[in-house]
């Protein structure tokens, strides 16, 4: 108990009997232990507990594993995190070591000797920037940064952090950017340079779980102005139906990694190339082997179209990940371009040929296309190939 208030600000007693599973009044029994062995503790209002500020712990007692612990921990972020970070953890480790038994020294010290732990993160000593950027997420303070984007777009922004995640790749920071009026994500990796301002700023009163809820609910296709397609609302037959939903769809861009192929209709080569790639794509486990992807749901993309469908174009398939760094090995990545789309439900049975039949409407339609990108989402509802429903959409002229 005396650990755990050494180490918060503030605690009740039901927070602390709710996290042991004991009675409030077991806890009362151990403040009042506390109290008649000379800890200073501090009652507020009634029920909440504290140290006396500036009382000092006995020196702490730490086991074998919990000193082992600390020094793997050590090497792991020495090799995969920011450089701030690691600097500031080095430095609390000296003082902890400082406490150590003799005995634990000497194992630790042969430990470091036996551990070892590779990387192939290139990126990792670019990275310096996370103490300040959690600095100024506590103390809401406004900072100056110069970012450049994945393409490579050089832009100076002034932002006030939000918030802090990692992915299995990268650390990004959610913050309100005043340029663009709206929260916006940034890769450590892309910030330049980074000053703080001085100047503070409102705390939001949104929370990390309603950010992140609210980013999925945006990433859903929104309907958008409608669209006549010439009365080609519904076909159907025995074995499939196809609906299109007679509107465009506004959809931003995203990005997709996965497998690809160079193709074109003429000759039958993409009726050779397409299930080819399929096959390889399930065969090989593609979907699992992809970092940073969003979710499950597959996406095969349509897109560097040389002119309309019948000349050279790329087929890809994959999923939707957060950025275009960190490609795994043997995969290619594309940033799908945003616009209107036109929505195309196909339901019915995959292995009879229900999404070839949508782009054959397609291809027989007057539909004025834009030929940046078109793409097929196959979802929970595509899991059962005989009675699957996938959504195709087909980008069109703004």
């Amino acid at each position: 108990m005396l650990e755990r208030m050494s180490s918060w600000r503030m605690m009740t007693a039901s927070q602390k009997a709710g996290k042991h599973w004991i009675s409030i009044r077991t806890i009362y029994r151990d403040i009042r232990t506390l109290e008649q062995s000379g800890i200073p503790i501090v009652v507020e209002e009634g029920r909440a507990y504290r140290l006396l500020e500036g009382y000092q712990l006995p020196p702490v007692m730490f086991t074998e594993a919990e000193a082992n612990a600390l020094v793997t921990v050590e090497l792991l972020l020495g090799k995969r995190l920011d450089s701030s970070l690691t600097e500031h953890y080095t430095t609390a480790l000296t003082k902890i070591r400082s406490i150590l038994r003799s005995g634990q020294k000497a194992k630790t010290e042969l430990l470091m000797e036996r551990l070892q732990i590779r990387s192939y993160d290139e990126d990792a000593v670019k990275r310096s920037h996370l103490m300040a950027l959690q600095s100024a997420i506590t103390d809401f303070q406004v900072v100056d940064l110069s970012y450049q984007s994945v393409r490579g777009v050089h832009s100076r922004r002034r932002v006030e952090p939000f918030a802090l995640y990692r992915t299995q790749l990268h650390w990004i920071m959610i913050a309100y950017c005043r340029v663009r009026q709206d929260f916006r994500s940034f890769r450590l990796t892309g910030i330049q340079e980074l000053r703080p301002t001085g100047q503070q700023f409102d705390p939001h009163s949104l929370t990390l779980a309603d950010y992140l809820r609210q980013a999925r609910e945006n990433s859903r296709w929104t309907p958008a102005t409608p669209l006549s397609v010439g009365g080609l609302n519904l076909r159907a037959n025995q074995n499939h139906q196809i609906f299109c939903a007679m509107q465009t769809v506004s959809i931003e861009s995203f990005y997709v990694v996965g497998i690809a192929v160079r193709t074109k209709k003429a000759n039958g080569q993409a009726e050779r190339d397409i299930p080819a790639l399929w096959e390889r794509f399930l065969r090989e486990g593609v979907a699992d082997r992809i970092t940073d992807k969003l979710d499950p749901t597959v996406y095969a993309v349509y897109t560097d179209y040389e002119g309309d469908h019948t000349q050279d174009y790329t087929f890809l398939i994959g999923c939707r990940v957060v950025d275009l760094e960190g490609v795994p090995e043997g995969m290619t990545g594309r940033a799908i371009p945003g616009g209107n789309f036109c929505h195309y439900l196909a339901k019915g049975n995959l292995q009879a040929g229900v999404v070839q039949q949508v782009w054959e409407t397609i291809w027989q339609s007057e539909l004025s296309r834009s030929y940046r990108a078109d793409f097929e989402v196959y979802g929970v509802k595509a899991l059962q190939p005989t009675d699957a429903e996938v959504n195709v959409m087909v980008g069109v002229a703004d």
